[in-house]
């Protein structure tokens, strides 16, 4: 009888101190806090305050434009001239962002380039950079445009630091990189 006593005993102190855990697990609930929602989309991501590597340094643009002191009285900047501009480019019938970079020092003949990012696993990923301008002091109204899965691509070729000729290319994504479509157009210098 004391044998059963004993057990009965036991099984009910260990039935207080299971019920007095989980009590005490429920008062003591960690706090949660929401989650970022998932990025699904590449508009999601605001590429005009965004970071941006460039010769190996990372820039971050405030607004689409950065600037820093390089020297006393000489400015280096990086500002986002063209875009962002959204299209299915690569065939999977979701957007990718295409939009122009230009940096250099403030005030002198620049380097201009068309970047495209494409959206995986919720990151954006750079798929190409078209160098659009070295050192001209020209600048146009619009150096890329998207249309029916196709880039098409506008540079400024230069003589000296001033706008020799224009040529315009189109692009089509092949599953691995962007190839010209067509042939390239020459056209006459058309700076702002």
């Amino acid at each position: 009888m004391k044998r059963h006593g004993v057990i009965i005993l036991f099984c009910l102190l260990c039935s207080l101190a299971i019920l007095a855990q989980s009590r005490g697990k429920k008062r003591h609930a960690p706090a949660t806090t929401p989650a970022d929602p998932p990025i699904i989309d590449i508009r999601q991501i605001d590429f005009k305050n965004f970071a941006y590597t460039i010769d190996n340094k990372s820039y971050k643009l405030r607004d689409g434009y950065y600037a820093e002191t390089i020297a006393p009285n000489m400015q280096w900047e990086l500002g986002m001239v063209d875009g962002p501009f959204y299209g299915d480019l690569t065939g999977d019938r979701k957007d990718e962002v295409a939009f122009v970079l230009s940096h250099g020092a403030a005030q002198s003949p620049n380097a201009a380039e068309a970047r495209i990012y494409t959206l995986r696993n919720g990151r954006p990923v750079l798929l190409a950079t078209f160098a659009l301008v070295d050192s001209v002091n020209c600048q146009i109204d619009h150096y890329i445009h998207l249309d029916d899965g196709m880039i098409t691509v506008e540079r400024i070729y230069r003589k000296d630091t001033r706008c020799d000729h224009n040529e315009v290319t189109d692009y089509r994504w092949n599953g691995t990189s962007f190839m010209p479509v067509g042939a390239t157009r020459r056209l006459n210098c058309r700076c702002m």
